[in-house]
């Protein structure tokens, strides 16, 4: 069983990401999309220390390659974040959430998509701009969760 883990205060780069313990490094982009109807989609795309692009599922696939790095966060700076963890083999019946170390329960969905485009990307609406974005300005953050209240409602909110 995988652990995966995000730690962030909802801003690009202060924010972390672990396998088993372990900061990686060079990642591009991480998607999970967890839902109660079965769903269970969960890639990272990162630049192996070879250099190349490789796309896997980080609770199924074994990440090849992979660039791992130091905390980038003190312990200090790390309670000022909320941690993000999932515990999985890649099916949904055995999967486990928890958000700053406590259990989710009632989860309908959970949606993360964090996405760092290469610098040597040329972004769509660059001819409209006189300066040239930076990688953060193009990057996309977007985390959330849904969860079925006892009273049957709804609710989605921001996880970082």
């Amino acid at each position: 069983m995988a652990t995966f883990g995000i730690e962030s205060n909802g801003r690009l780069e202060n924010t972390a990401v672990y396998y088993n313990g372990e900061q990686l490094a060079g990642l591009r982009q991480v998607l999970l999309n967890l839902a109660e109807d079965g769903t269970f989609d969960a890639l990272i795309s990162y630049r192996g220390d070879d250099g190349q692009l490789y796309t896997r599922n980080p609770f199924t696939d074994y990440l090849d390659r992979i660039r791992t790095m130091p905390p980038s966060f003190t312990e200090e700076e790390a309670r000022s974040m909320r941690l993000l963890v999932i515990e999985s083999d890649g099916d949904i019946e055995h999967t486990l959430v928890y958000l700053d170390d406590q259990p989710l329960d009632g989860i309908v969905q959970l949606f993360v998509n964090i996405s760092v485009p290469e610098s040597t990307e040329q972004p769509k609406k660059l001819f409209f701009r006189r300066q040239q974005p930076s990688v953060l300005d193009r990057a996309e953050f977007k985390a959330e969760i849904t969860f079925r209240e006892a009273d049957g409602r709804l609710t989605t909110e921001p996880i970082f």
